[in-house]
């Protein structure tokens, strides 16, 4: 394999190059499964221009959950302050949330799986999910101020929506649909309908 370093690619270029060829190998392999020579590989470098970036695996990995901190959720507060009704607002944000899961190449998820082996994982994905429960919370208290929801603990409700979608996507991700053998926008439709059941008010 030809390392591509002397070809004219500066420092910065490289490291993204490794940190976006480890978000692949660890969200098709899982954290265990990859190695430092199959990011090298992938990343068209020498292991020991990725050692020269980054000191192990643990430390690229944790450099790319950092990335996870840093989403701008203004798609995701623009989704909330819309005047859809409810349902279709939470279907839209458990789009937008999926989304992001695809497009930070599985990051999020395997992050949540690692983390229970890896505290030093356990800050960035908090950190992360506790901003999408904090605007969701919000929003289902600016919804009961309208008079459009009932009474609840909105933290809570918050919580167990977001968690819930997330459990979804990680067992289709991990599962490959085998166990829930439909498409993300019916489950995401069909999860904001049941959820809204018990908080709308009548």
């Amino acid at each position: 394999m030809k390392d591509t370093e002397s070809m004219g690619t500066n420092e910065n270029d490289l490291s993204i190059r490794i940190l976006e060829a480890a978000k692949i190998l660890f969200m098709e392999n899982g954290f265990k499964g990859t190695t430092t020579k199959m990011i090298a590989k992938e990343a068209s470098v020498n292991e020991a221009t990725l050692f020269r970036h980054f000191k192990s695996k643990e430390g690229i990995f944790l450099e790319i959950t950092k990335e996870i901190t840093q989403y701008n959720h203004l798609r995701l507060e623009t989704i909330l302050e819309s005047n859809v009704a409810p349902e279709e607002m939470l279907y839209q944000f458990g789009m937008e949330l999926y989304q992001r899961i695809v497009d930070s190449k599985g990051v999020l998820i395997v992050a949540i799986i690692e983390s229970k082996r890896r505290s030093e994982l356990v800050t960035n994905v908090t950190l992360t999910l506790s901003k999408l429960i904090e605007i969701l919370e919000r929003r289902f208290t600016a919804l009961y101020q309208e008079g459009i929801l009932i009474e609840n603990d909105f933290f809570t409700a918050s919580l167990m929506y977001v968690e819930s979608l997330i459990g979804l996507f990680v067992v289709q991700n991990r599962l490959e649909g085998d166990l829930i053998p439909i498409e993300i926008e019916r489950l995401c439709r069909s999860a904001s309908k049941i959820f809204l059941n018990g908080m709308l008010k009548k």
